[in-house]
């Protein structure tokens, strides 16, 4: 059983349209299950969804937990021997499960992540990613055939429970998006577990249409706050000096006296959160330390 699960928060047609790709998988019906977590929606989504899609699962959050948070719920419900994780404007390519799931089943103790696409351009969007623990700089990976790296998007992942079962879900911290799909993979590599990129599998994305519902200024905010927080919980103290010192005064000066974009108030606030938040931080990276070491 593949269970296929994602959030939705005020996504007008595109979980609908995302229904419709998964109708038209090429993968058994009677082995999938999908399962939408709704994050307290107040437009028409899920009631269009309860209307069109019978054999849908819905699960009505009462506020917004975020993707994390949201995806956890779901976790929770599925029956799947495995997840894929992915978000309401993702379109599948009617094989694009049935290779995933092929490729997993020969080679388990794996994350893998497919190729996303502009659904207009057919143009490469994102896949696998190598992450610096100097720089804190993410790096497309372009290739064509399956690929180790250190991060595969939370939009296109396929887990097996087990592995969940042995890391741990979802960090809800990183509320509301940004760095909970690169914290798992990089969790999942120091229980030794490969994260695998898998270009053959393809997903059509319009990753704009989730950050557009938030202002700029949170943009800003959250993409540095989670950034700093995954660098505490993974990086050694000589690498997080030397990403502070590379954020701080190469790219902040370059952003704000070049670039004269308005992100010195975010930057700040997101500095605060993570010195608040610090022992709790702290807390988890111990947390997850004891948990790889102890088997």
């Amino acid at each position: 059983m593949i269970s296929i699960i994602f959030p939705n928060y005020n996504g007008g047609q595109n979980p609908l349209e995302c229904l419709s790709s998964i109708e038209k998988l090429n993968y058994p019906k009677s082995k999938l299950e999908t399962i939408i977590v709704d994050n307290h929606s107040t437009d028409e989504s899920i009631t269009k969804i309860k209307k069109q899609y019978l054999w849908v699962k819905i699960i009505e959050l009462k506020k917004n937990l975020g993707f994390a948070g949201g995806i956890n719920k779901g976790i929770k419900k599925a029956n799947g021997t495995y997840l894929f994780i992915t978000n309401d404007d993702i379109l599948f390519e009617k094989n694009s499960l049935k290779i995933l799931v092929s490729y997993s089943q020969k080679h388990e103790n794996c994350i893998l992540g497919g190729k996303q696409v502009n659904p207009q351009t057919k143009k490469f969007i994102a896949g696998g990613r190598k992450f610096s623990l100097l720089t804190g700089i993410q790096t497309n990976i372009k290739a064509r055939s399956p690929v180790v790296c250190d991060q595969v998007d939370g939009c296109a992942m396929l887990i097996p429970k087990k592995v969940i079962n042995k890391i741990g879900m979802f960090d809800e911290e990183f509320y509301p998006v940004y760095g909970e799909d690169l914290d798992l993979c990089l969790r999942a590599i120091k229980a030794k577990i490969k994260i695998i990129y898998y270009p053959k599998a393809i997903f059509f994305h319009n990753p704009s249409q989730t950050v557009s519902k938030l202002p700029l200024h949170n943009v800003y905010y959250y993409g540095f706050k989670n950034r700093l927080k995954v660098m505490i919980k993974h990086a050694s103290l000589i690498q997080l000096s030397i990403f502070l010192i590379f954020h701080y005064f190469l790219i902040m000066t370059f952003r704000i006296i070049i670039r004269r974009e308005p992100i010195f108030v975010p930057e700040a606030r997101a500095l605060l959160w993570n010195f608040k938040n610090l022992r709790k931080t702290l807390h988890k990276r111990d947390e997850n330390s004891h948990r790889y070491t102890s088997g």
